[in-house]
């Protein structure tokens, strides 16, 4: 049964496992030659970023387009087809046809997406670990953002049957999956608040994750953000002129990373 999904579905695996080779591969030519952080230049002067900045997005849209291009139509594109009843007839049930093609298509991408991520994190990755790109390369969260992606497009090309339908609503349920995830990562592990004097009040050294900033209102109550009053940040009579008392920050120190680290995975 294995080898007839293999036959059926070779081309997208081998297209991304092919993928997959040609940017770890890229990417190591790059690191290798020291030009990994060039800054990227066109004709139009519209890309003005390193190269490994443009590596970090592709890593993180990774796991959106493995579900897809590659889960959406494994099921989907049989039932679009009508080639799954070809299928039913090889002396197997409808249970074990579908395991046995989300078990070999989930196998091909989620070992891709890693080794994307476990490459870029090692030649690429210089942002601080709260960055998107660093914390989707770390641990578990490439192999969870995977297989959720995957889930979801297998789903929902079982339930739509049609390949384009299935794949455009994939890519919408995994931003809204992703920004969920966000969501629920701030709850689990909430920021810590920092108050101060004006001007400059709270402090964060370069491994904290700033999170949010504003300032602390006479009255009681915090404004988020530096705008409002008409003031400079350092203009301490104005701020307090205008209600200003302190500055505040919210922040994720560095013994964060792991508690937020487990919280996707988890979901």
């Amino acid at each position: 049964m294995s080898w007839v999904i293999w036959r059926r579905h070779r081309t997208a695996l081998v297209t991304t496992a092919g993928l997959a080779g040609t940017y770890c591969l890229v990417l190591a030519v790059l690191a290798a030659t020291g030009t990994v952080d060039t800054v990227v230049r066109d004709p139009f002067d519209i890309l003005g970023n390193p190269a490994a900045d443009f590596f970090g997005y592709l890593m993180l849209a990774a796991p959106a387009l493995a579900g897809a291009f590659v889960g959406a139509p494994l099921l989907a594109g049989d039932l679009e087809r009508g080639t799954h009843v070809l299928l039913l007839t090889q002396s197997v049930s409808r249970r074990r046809w579908a395991a046995s093609v989300l078990l070999v298509g989930g196998a091909v991408v989620a070992a891709a997406v890693s080794v994307v991520a476990a490459v870029y994190l090692g030649l690429a990755a210089t942002e601080p670990w709260a960055d998107p790109r660093t914390m989707a390369a770390t641990g578990l969260i490439p192999l969870a953002r995977t297989l959720s992606a995957f889930a979801l497009g297998a789903l929902l090309g079982l339930l739509l049957r049609r390949v384009l339908a299935s794949a455009a609503s994939t890519l919408a349920a995994v931003v809204v999956t992703e920004v969920a995830v966000a969501a629920l990562r701030g709850v689990a592990v909430p920021a810590e608040l920092r108050t101060g004097p004006l001007p400059y009040g709270g402090t964060a050294d370069e491994d904290t994750w700033v999170v949010d900033r504003g300032y602390t209102l006479a009255g009681g109550g915090m404004r988020s953000g530096s705008t409002g009053t008409g003031c400079t940040q350092d203009d301490v009579e104005c701020l307090q002129a205008h209600g200003v008392d302190g500055s505040f920050m919210l922040v994720h120190p560095i013994g964060d990373r792991w508690p937020l680290h487990w919280v996707p995975p988890l979901i």
